[in-house]
């Protein structure tokens, strides 16, 4: 008479498997869709979504999306995470892959005035635990156009030192929100551009401005060695708006975009 066995797992993370037992198929992602990611086997607790939630209405085009860690019920691993992000039509719109933490910020603009969902699950050697229970937010509405008049900002690129570059380019623009902040941004950019000048991808948080496809900060310029400075302080609709030029530390090079030709819409 044949005998059922159950084969040891791994860490003892795994569910016992059958070794009779057939494949249990092609797994699936929260929408129902097919993909690569692995059936919930995964001993872990399912994380529990904290930001943002409940249809929270976003200030920016991107999403920090954060959960609570998950634990392990045996000993305890270094689990990674791994984050989707669905449309109102349970469409899969982002997949983070792998991370090392439970947080994770959306590479890519997302849709503006349009509703998602998200989830969230632990994952290690290609085991994955339970998802999280869906959450909800919105995005705002896309930056509106620029029409404001600008002055002849062109002869600022005739100062030497940047700080008076800064002052005559916002003198052009007065700036007194974050699209107008972005436009005194754009041109000192621009005129610093033989020097290796650009602009500074930000995927969250305030102060950022969606243009050519990219989420901006609204108030640094950045350099291809990722070392950045602000030029505008207290940035945003209320605030003073005022110029500067302040260094403002490093950050990843891979957050440089060189600096566009601020005549583009």
């Amino acid at each position: 008479m044949n005998r059922w066995t159950c084969t040891a797992v791994a860490a003892a993370l795994l569910t016992a498997t059958w070794a009779c037992s057939s494949s249990s198929g092609t797994p699936t992602n929260p929408s129902g869709t097919t993909t690569a990611v692995p059936d919930a086997s995964l001993k872990v607790t399912a994380p529990t979504a904290q930001s943002p939630i409940n249809g929270q209405r976003l200030n920016s085009l991107s999403a920090t999306l954060t959960a609570t860690a998950s634990t392990s019920t045996y000993a305890p691993v270094p689990l990674q995470y791994r984050f989707q992000i669905f449309n109102d039509g349970s469409g899969l719109v982002q997949d983070s892959g792998l991370v090392g933490a439970p947080t994770w910020t959306t590479p890519v603009a997302l849709t503006p005035n349009a509703a998602f969902t998200w989830k969230v699950r632990a994952e290690y050697q290609g085991a994955g635990g339970p998802w999280s229970s869906a959450a909800s937010f919105s995005t705002p509405d896309p930056p509106p156009a620029y029409n404001k008049p600008i002055g002849d900002w062109q002869h600022c690129g005739s100062f030497v030192k940047d700080i008076d570059l800064a002052f005559c380019v916002w003198d052009a623009v007065r700036p007194g929100n974050l699209v107008d902040d972005m436009e005194v941004v754009k041109r000192i950019a621009w005129l610093r551009r033989d020097q290796g000048a650009g602009l500074l991808i930000k995927n969250g948080g305030d102060g950022v401005v969606l243009w050519q496809g990219y989420s901006f900060s609204a108030s640094r310029i950045c350099y291809a060695d990722g070392h950045i400075y602000k030029v505008i302080i207290d940035a945003g609709a209320g605030g003073q708006n005022l110029p500067t030029f302040a260094d403002n530390d490093f950050v990843d090079k891979s957050l440089y975009v060189p600096a566009i030709d601020p005549s583009k819409p």
